[in-house]
């Protein structure tokens, strides 16, 4: 009878505390607005698709670096291109040492953040030469010196157009450099300095490269005309030299986050009366519990339908197609670990051989799509033609 008293109470307990939470809190989906550049965050400010874009291209020549630069590159390495993209630039002297020894010996540097890289910046050009200014405004157009097409972005904050102080050099003809590009029609904020046999890039502007951006296609267009400045065959993307000194990991911590969303806040709070409840009533358990350990999610064929669904409410069949036969590559290697250099009557032989897939059909989707990947727009029966042929590889196939 004490037993039954005691789960009607707790029973009680939750659902009052549950009926609170459910009419007090917000239903609207709600985001992290800062401007965090994290690779791993897909809130607007984050890194993720731009990561997951150059991955992509780079492929095994992708690297992240997650410790000092001086320990990571040297002027050994050639045709490579280093990365770094967030609010601050934090280097050591060695640091900048590193970076111009890897710059002089032909490979580039390319710095985008908030805060502009002094340290190093003075290093290649004249502490008296130009200074930094700010442009406020909530809406700004960009555009390359090579390009008469202007892009235009707005700052936009808890779904709300603000204000921002968009950065940009003035006054640096004495530079010796090479301005790439402008926002607001004639304020640099790209610049690039030769040193040695390589170059050192920096762009003002990082907001371009976040994940609320390139979602538009228009605007993932002037980002890649940005990355086209370079030729870099390798490339180095700095997470670590983002880090302040003091500490690698962020001072504020995961409790303080938790208590400043009310969400979250009362999910907390919510959290801690059942673990109270529980240790009152039930200290003394039987057995312990089993964990149950999630298998390993990944989020490459994720990513890419995610950006195929993109295209496709564009009505942009071409790129449709494309994903679908990244998709369809990415298939065959995985399940039958067959490595994709070109697709020729060998390679479709051991396709078919491990498929148990007519290698007439096989062939047909080849062909396919090289008829696709010929034309600059196809139609929405060419896409779904296509589609339906490798919709009956992968039924087929053992």
């Amino acid at each position: 009878m004490t037993r039954n008293i005691s789960l009607i109470i707790i029973g009680v307990v939750l659902i009052v505390v549950f009926v609170f939470f459910y009419f007090t809190n917000d239903r609207k989906k709600h985001f992290n607005w800062s401007e965090n550049y994290k690779i791993e965050s897909q809130q607007p400010y984050g890194t993720y698709i731009y990561h997951e874009l150059l991955k992509r291209h780079y492929g095994d020549n992708f690297r992240i670096i997650n410790n000092p630069i001086r320990d990571s590159i040297n002027s050994n390495t050639k045709d490579a291109l280093y990365i770094l993209i967030g609010q601050g630039s934090y280097y050591t002297e060695e640091d900048v040492d590193s970076l111009l020894a890897f710059a002089n010996a032909g490979n580039e540097v390319f710095i985008s953040t908030t805060t502009f890289p002094f340290d190093l910046a003075n290093m290649l050009i004249d502490e008296d030469c130009g200074s930094i200014r700010y442009y406020t405004d909530s809406k700004i157009n960009m555009s390359l010196s090579d390009n008469e097409s202007q892009f235009a972005y707005e700052y936009i904050r808890d779904r709300e157009l603000f204000d921002y102080y968009w950065m940009y050099m003035d006054s640096i003809d004495c530079s010796g450099g090479k301005v790439l590009g402008y926002l607001a029609g004639d304020k640099p904020n790209f610049l690039e300095i030769n040193h040695g046999l390589g170059k050192v890039y920096f762009y003002t502007s990082p907001l371009v490269f976040t994940n609320l951006y390139l979602k538009r296609e228009e605007l993932l267009t002037y980002v890649e005309e940005v990355f086209e400045q370079t030729e870099g065959k390798y490339l180095y993307w700095d997470e670590y030299s983002k880090i302040p000194f003091a500490n690698n990991e962020s001072k504020d911590s995961p409790l303080k986050y938790i208590l400043s969303q009310p969400p979250l806040q009362w999910a907390w709070y919510l959290l801690l009366a059942s673990v109270i409840i529980y240790f009152i009533f039930y200290a003394k358990r039987r057995q312990r519990i089993i964990p149950v350990l999630e298998e390993n999610k990944n989020t490459t064929i994720q990513f890419a339908e995610t950006m195929g669904y993109l295209y496709f409410e564009e009505q942009n069949h071409k790129r449709v197609a494309d994903h679908a036969w990244q998709l369809f590559l990415s298939y065959i290697r995985n399940r039958y670990y067959i490595q994709l250099q070109k697709i020729d009557q060998e390679t479709i032989k051991k396709i078919s051989l491990k498929s148990q897939v007519p290698p007439q059909d096989i062939e047909a989707i080849a062909k396919h799509y090289d008829r696709l990947d010929f034309k600059v727009e196809i139609s929405a029966e060419d896409l779904m033609a296509f589609h339906n042929q490798i919709e009956l590889f992968y039924k087929n196939s053992k």
